[in-house]
């Protein structure tokens, strides 16, 4: 049976009957459930694993309950501690909440309660994780509501994008560096039937392989490095939303033939586990190679290659579309009028001529850098000119359009 990865409890207490018997009726309710028989264990288990809720006893030999409740809160912040206690007043409740405890209840306590508040405790410390997250997911959308450019080649871009955004297919986007990858996969995913779940970015290029698998599959951590704090994977957070592998090609070959093995079967195996987890994640890749060179590269399963194949979307280089570069200057000049709060009137009739006959080798990267790096040396109410413009782009008209 499958367990459910994003739902871990510490069960810890010093009486052996209470451990089994909710530890039993958790794992009944699909919790994947770690036992101690004392407060000291219990912290010793932080260092292995990273759990959602923690269920302790507050009176046990050695280490306490809040003891452990610190701790816990001092290497994973967000984990949610429930304490359980039969000798409660009024200063042991205030301790433990100003120790930032979700709960406390009493004993002799009733099963079901105990297994209530452990959901409820689980579905706070959720909210909170993906809060984080869909602050800059929600700033990521408002970017989404609209395309810049109405050339043919961008119409039927967003033509393509609208097309697969409605299919749970991988999907990669093909297309050099600068032209907006990461922004086009959000869009795939704001579109999707996933849109309410998180877009949840790794970026490969330049990591070691080592990083990746931790980033991608959790850290389990180390009882002889305490450096070594174990956390979630992006594969988990994922889950019922969208993982998007931005230049997949360059991560190492264990990720990705561990990630060719996901779309093969949807389950993964998690770093120190042995069961297969199953998990409903859309993996949206990206690549500034060909094709026929990445079937050439060593690290990339061809399984993987074909896997993701039918699903590929070219995104076109600025140079391409250059009849859009005036609505991009004009949106990226609007942005940057907002972010520095003195506004600029725009660019000047010679100034336009130049940026707009430029080949733009860093595409639209190039191009929103550039507006904003002018448009933070000029003064408010002014226009940026030719004489503002990077002497490249000016030599690149002159060659092409030399004087008379």
């Amino acid at each position: 049976m499958n367990r459910n990865p994003l739902k871990r409890v510490l069960v810890v207490d010093d009486e052996p009957v209470i451990v089994s018997l909710l530890s039993t009726v958790l794992r009944e309710k699909g919790w994947d459930v770690t036992e101690a028989r004392s407060g000291t264990d219990g912290i010793d288990q932080l260092d292995r694993t990273r759990f959602d809720v923690i269920l302790t006893d507050l009176v046990m030999p050695g280490d306490s309950g809040i003891d452990l409740l610190r701790a816990a809160k001092e290497i994973h912040p967000d984990v949610e501690v429930i304490l359980m206690t039969g000798h409660a007043t009024a200063n042991t409740a205030i301790e433990a909440m100003r120790n930032g405890a979700f709960h406390y209840i009493m004993k002799p306590m009733k099963v079901e309660e105990v297994v209530n508040l452990v959901e409820k405790a689980y579905s706070q410390r959720q909210l909170q994780r993906e809060n984080r997250f869909l602050k800059s997911e929600i700033r990521a959308a408002h970017h989404v509501q609209s395309v810049v450019g109405d050339s043919e080649p961008i119409l039927r871009l967003i033509a393509t994008l609208q097309g697969i955004a409605g299919v749970d297919s991988p999907v990669l986007l093909a297309g050099e560096r600068g032209t907006g990858r990461g922004f086009f996969a959000r869009i795939v995913h704001f579109h999707s039937r996933r849109s309410a779940e998180l877009c949840v970015p790794l970026y490969c290029a330049g990591v070691p392989e080592e990083t990746l698998l931790s980033e991608l599959f959790g850290a389990p951590g180390a009882l002889e490095d305490r450096t070594s704090v174990p956390h979630s994977g992006k594969m988990e957070l994922a889950n019922h939303g969208t993982l998007y592998l931005a230049d997949f090609d360059e991560a190492g070959r264990e990720v990705l033939e561990r990630m060719d093995r996901f779309l093969a079967d949807k389950t993964m195996v998690l770093d120190g586990g042995t069961e297969p987890i199953a998990l409903d994640i859309r993996v949206i890749a990206s690549s500034a190679v060909p094709l026929e060179e990445l079937a050439r590269r060593k690290n990339v399963p061809p399984t993987l290659l074909k896997a993701l194949e039918p699903g590929i979307v070219r995104i076109p280089a600025l140079r391409e579309h250059l009849g859009d570069v005036p609505l991009l200057l004009h949106h990226f000049m609007q942005e940057a009028n907002r972010e520095r709060k003195k506004p600029l009137r725009g660019f000047t009739s010679s100034a336009l001529s130049a940026l707009e006959t430029y080949d733009w080798p860093g595409n639209v990267r190039e191009l929103r850098d550039l507006v904003r790096t002018v448009a933070g040396k000029k003064k408010q109410g002014t226009m940026i000119d030719s004489t503002d413009i990077p002497p490249e782009i000016l030599f690149q008209k002159m060659r092409r359009h030399p004087p008379p």
